[in-house]
C-alpha cells in the first residue's frame, strides 16, 4: 500500500507540473501578445512623428518664403512716394 501511495503522490505531483507549466505558457502567450500590441503602437507612433516633424519643416519652409515676400514687397512699395 505505502508504494500504491508513492505513485499517487508521484502521479498528483505530476499532474501539478503539467498544470503549472500550462499556466506558464499562457502567461509567456499573453506577454508576447502585449509586446506586440506595444510594439505596433510604438511604430504608428513613430511614423506620427516622423510625417509631424516633416509637416513642421514644410510651414518653417512656406514661413521662410513669406519672410522673403513680404522683404520684397516693402522694397518695392517704399520706391513709391506718397
Amino acid at each position: 500500500m505505502d508504494m500504491v501511495n508513492n505513485v499517487e503522490s508521484v502521479s498528483n505531483a505530476l499532474e501539478s507540473m503539467v498544470e503549472d507549466g500550462q499556466n506558464m505558457n499562457k502567461a509567456i502567450e499573453d506577454v508576447a501578445a502585449i509586446s506586440e500590441e506595444s510594439a505596433a503602437g510604438v511604430e504608428e507612433t513613430s511614423a506620427s512623428s516622423q510625417q509631424t516633424s516633416a509637416s513642421m519643416e514644410e510651414i518653417a519652409g512656406s514661413t521662410n518664403d513669406l519672410a522673403r515676400l513680404a522683404e520684397q514687397l516693402n522694397r518695392l512699395v517704399s520706391q513709391f512716394k506718397l
